[in-house]
């Protein structure tokens, strides 16, 4: 991998992003709807895509997201499905979803996600994201 760490600053619009090789950390804070999303996670998914082909034997992902648009929703969709091809292969993906006391939306968001792949799903409640 050409790259082991890609960092992209968290704006008003985009969430920040840390993806660390060789930890096999991922995490994810802010809210989620750039302009072009297409552009934006497709940084994501080319990292992820090299690092899917040699994970960690166990990937951590930290959520902190207080906000998804309909565009974010579908690439988390195709990020988690990526991940799901780790599990597939007999490792593990942790995801932390983390979300604010009384934000039911972005906890049923979560349980939403968790329905669809073979990933462990952890929920943690908080009183503040970021």
């Amino acid at each position: 991998m050409s790259t082991k760490r890609l960092h992209i600053d968290r704006t008003e619009t985009s969430p920040g992003i840390e993806m660390d090789l060789e930890h096999g950390h991922i995490e994810f804070i802010g809210r989620s709807l750039p302009a072009n999303s297409e552009a934006f996670y497709g940084r994501v998914y080319r990292w992820l895509d090299e690092y899917i082909k040699q994970p960690r034997p166990e990937t951590t992902v930290d959520l902190k997201l207080d906000y998804l648009d309909t565009s974010s929703s579908k690439h988390f969709y195709n990020i988690f499905d990526k991940l799901n091809a780790v599990t597939e292969r007999g490792q593990r993906v942790q995801v932390n979803w983390h979300y604010e006391t009384g934000d039911e939306e972005m906890a049923e968001t979560g349980k939403d996600y968790q329905s669809f792949f073979r990933i462990d799903f952890d929920f943690i409640e908080v009183k503040e994201l970021f």
